[in-house]
């Protein structure tokens, strides 16, 4: 059998609701060439097996289910999903996110093919929450295209169901490693950042798909200890990247951007470890500003001002 230029893949784990339409979103799409569907069905406890070998069943020349008879946790599913990946290329959608432009594939594939120094292609997005959906997130902006390593060190403007990237990079990376050496708790952001390290990354602004937020996701259904923790590990992975690729003059910018995301866990989580964190880069970086620096140190009145404004922590959220 001749294998397919394509492989499109998701890991899915109770995603009952969402996944008919994820699964939908890959099936509409129109190609001049093969592609297959890898799921990576995690033993979800709810109906979402069911619902993927229906499907896996009415489109046996398509689609093909990785699973095993028990949970294996995200980073094995996503593993052996890109493990069992055919394609020239392979892009990526995961089970609650779901494709909105039929050519999508097609447009991507077509960049790809012409271009050989880029090894990845991604595309805006719109969100829906609640039902009510944002189109194109990032309007008619360009985002960095070509050599782009710096700027995703400095923040992740990828949103993971838009990528399609070439197969021979996705294995070489390998990022599942990586991802359990340090025991990260996210496997995208770090993968972009190794993709873009290697080869040019490019940015459509074609709005590809729909990016669902919703309190069942592995992010936004955390408390404010657990959203800390991805805070962390995303600041983690960019320091690391930044040793690892010798970009050390990025340090200052890190450096700001976290300490202002660091006193809003301070604030909310109130932690006066994190409070004195804060106040120590805050006074230092304040010495020509002694009234901001007051402001800022003065907690009983920042507490107020800053929980007025951000009164839910869904309004924090990131795409990472």
């Amino acid at each position: 059998m001749q294998k397919p230029f394509v492989s499109v893949k998701t890991i899915t784990y109770n995603h009952e609701k969402f996944i008919a339409q994820c699964i939908e979103g890959i099936l509409m799409q129109k190609t001049n060439f093969s592609f297959e569907y890898i799921i990576g069905e995690d033993c979800s406890t709810d109906n979402t097996m069911k619902i993927v070998q229906d499907y896996a069943d009415r489109y046996p020349d398509i689609i093909r289910v990785i699973s095993s008879e028990n949970n294996v946790g995200w980073i094995e599913n996503d593993h052996r999903t890109d493990m069992a990946c055919q394609g020239k290329y392979v892009a990526f959608c995961e089970g609650d996110d779901f494709w909105t432009d039929p050519y999508k594939l097609q447009k991507q594939v077509d960049f790809l093919e012409k271009n050989t120094d880029y090894g990845l292609v991604h595309t805006n997005f719109s969100c829906v929450k609640d039902d009510k959906i944002t189109k194109s997130i990032r309007g008619n902006e360009m985002l960095p295209t070509g050599n782009v390593l710096e700027e995703l060190i400095k923040g992740n403007h990828i949103a993971t169901a838009t990528v399609c990237m070439r197969n021979d990079l996705l294995r070489k990376i390998c990022i599942g490693d990586t991802i359990k050496k340090h025991n990260w708790r996210m496997g995208d952001y770090p993968l972009w950042i190794e993709t873009s390290a290697l080869v040019k990354v490019h940015y459509l602004k074609d709005d590809t798909i729909t990016y669902r937020i919703h309190d069942d996701s592995a992010t936004h259904a955390l408390d404010w200890n657990g959203d800390f923790r991805f805070f962390e590990d995303r600041y983690q992975i960019k320091n690391y990247y930044i040793a690892k690729y010798n970009c050390e003059h990025l340090l200052p910018f890190i450096s700001k951007v976290y300490h202002k995301e660091l006193l809003k866990y301070a604030i909310f989580l109130k932690n006066e470890d994190l409070r004195e964190a804060c106040s120590i880069y805050f006074k230092k970086k304040s010495e020509r500003s002694e009234f901001a620096y007051r402001l800022l140190s003065d907690f009983t009145i920042f507490d107020s001002i800053f929980c007025f404004i951000y009164s839910s922590r869904k309004k924090l959220k990131t795409i990472v």
